[in-house]
């Protein structure tokens, strides 16, 4: 075996064994905070009261662009959880298989092309996110594929994939402005007719197309110029922020040899590293910045610095080979450890709320029922309303939260946490370990 074949071999073990991991993770409950907040709520309550938008504090998200929450929609009822997160998973593969066919366009050597990948798929962020109902990554694929489709110098495609990316996430609308001054302007008109509906979608409930943009309660949604200037000039560092978000050890390297592959590449390189460099100054001119926001630009970072690399002389960008072939196994150990929590769930040896329970220290604002209660005391039939829980996925039924409802007329039951009971007009039947209290109420 020749000695290229087995790099090879070493780039794509790390590649295979965090595909397994990630699709082992689709299959255990969500722990992401907003996942079980809105991405996984909003299509579970749109199924049960056929209702889009709910005014108030907690959901005002769903008011936003929710084209990934609608393909989750049709997948609740029969898989959970699981159909969600399979999504996102396909996501972060294809995305991987997008960057292998990018780098094959400007005809990197194979080992380059299989190092991109890595790269990309080889990073924490990419690996949680691959086993959660976290978006990110089906926006990730959309502008991906916007970018492969610019590169084939394809005229509607590109628009349409832009504006697939815009329907999943406002910030995608940043991207359209980037890919715009980078490619031309030819990508706006098809993009603003695809994402269309979701303008119209949040006028008609809020009166504002881009809501909650220009609302009040997001006016600091973009930093100071002092703290944007900051982030700028250390952009490598921001992009392990926070750690929950972080990437790789490489990503810094990354992002540094992507600013001179602009300054010492021509043409598509130049415009791919644009892309790139400039997807991360806008993501980081946000509060707060997070290295989840320049996810969908980590593949044209990505690209632009390994055709950089690929000029070196041939002992330096083995060097570069090398470092990046242990960031991918740094990676792999990490997943690892994360993994460990999750065995017990796979192995039978503990049930869904059991695990729950379990992670109960990260999930706070969680509904869990610890010991399987619920449905002993409310029925499927009982009007339930809910307040001061912030993540409500897990409730079994159909509900109300004080966030939209202003009275608990008419309501059989109210579920809350660490309420004064005298407070409550009804008798508190149960509380649970987590402080989680169930009232009956005197509504009749």
């Amino acid at each position: 075996m020749g000695k290229n074949k087995i790099i090879l071999i070493l780039f794509w073990t790390p590649i295979a064994l965090l595909a397994l991991i990630n699709l082992f993770t689709v299959f255990v409950p969500e722990l992401g905070f907003d996942a079980l907040w809105y991405h996984l709520t909003l299509p579970k309550l749109w199924l049960d009261k056929n209702q889009w938008y709910f005014p108030g504090g907690l959901l005002y998200y769903s008011a936003m662009p929710r084209l990934s929450e609608l393909i989750f929609t049709p997948l609740l009822p029969v898989f959970s959880w699981v159909g969600p997160k399979f999504i996102q998973f396909i996501s972060g593969m294809g995305t991987g298989f997008i960057i292998y066919k990018i780098t094959g366009k400007l005809k990197f050597p194979e080992i380059f092309k299989v190092a991109a990948v890595s790269l990309f798929y080889c990073t924490f962020l990419v690996s949680w996110q691959s086993g959660s109902a976290y978006i990110d990554l089906i926006r990730t694929f959309f502008e991906t594929l916007c970018l492969y489709y610019l590169l084939t110098k394809k005229k509607i495609l590109p628009g349409i994939f832009i504006g697939l990316a815009i329907g999943t996430k406002w910030l995608s609308l940043g991207s359209l402005a980037i890919y715009s001054l980078v490619f031309g302007p030819s990508l706006i008109i098809p993009a603003l007719i695809v994402s269309l509906p979701w303008f119209i979608i949040a006028y008609i409930f809020t009166g504002n197309p881009v809501f909650p943009m220009f609302e009040p309660f997001l006016e600091n949604s973009l930093a100071s110029i002092g703290e944007i200037v900051k982030h700028w000039i250390f952009s490598p560092y921001f992009l392990t922020r926070p750690f929950d978000d972080y990437i790789s050890p490489v990503v810094g390297i990354l992002f540094t040899i992507a600013v001179f592959t602009i300054i010492f590449k021509k043409n598509l390189e130049r415009k791919i590293g644009l892309v790139g460099l400039l997807g991360v100054l806008f993501s980081f001119a946000l509060v707060p910045p997070s290295s989840r926001y320049a996810l969908p630009y980590l593949p044209a970072i990505i690209i632009a610095s390994l055709s950089l690399i690929i000029s070196f002389k041939k002992n330096i960008s083995g060097i570069f080979l090398t470092v990046f072939l242990l960031s991918s196994m740094t990676i792999l150990l990490l997943r690892l450890l994360t993994f460990q929590k999750y065995i017990p769930y796979l192995k039978g040896y503990t049930g869904l709320n059991g695990f729950l329970f379990s992670q109960s220290g990260r999930l706070g604002g969680t509904y869990i029922d610890v010991d399987n209660t619920i449905e002993n005391i409310i029925s499927k039939n009982d009007k339930v309303l809910i307040g001061n829980i912030h993540n409500l996925f897990y409730f079994p039924y159909g509900f109300d939260h004080t966030s939209w409802v202003e009275s608990s007329e008419g309501y059989d039951y109210y579920v809350t946490k660490d309420e004064n009971p005298y407070s409550i007009n009804g008798n508190l039947v149960y509380t649970n370990p987590l402080g989680i209290q169930i009232f009956k109420l005197n509504n009749q």
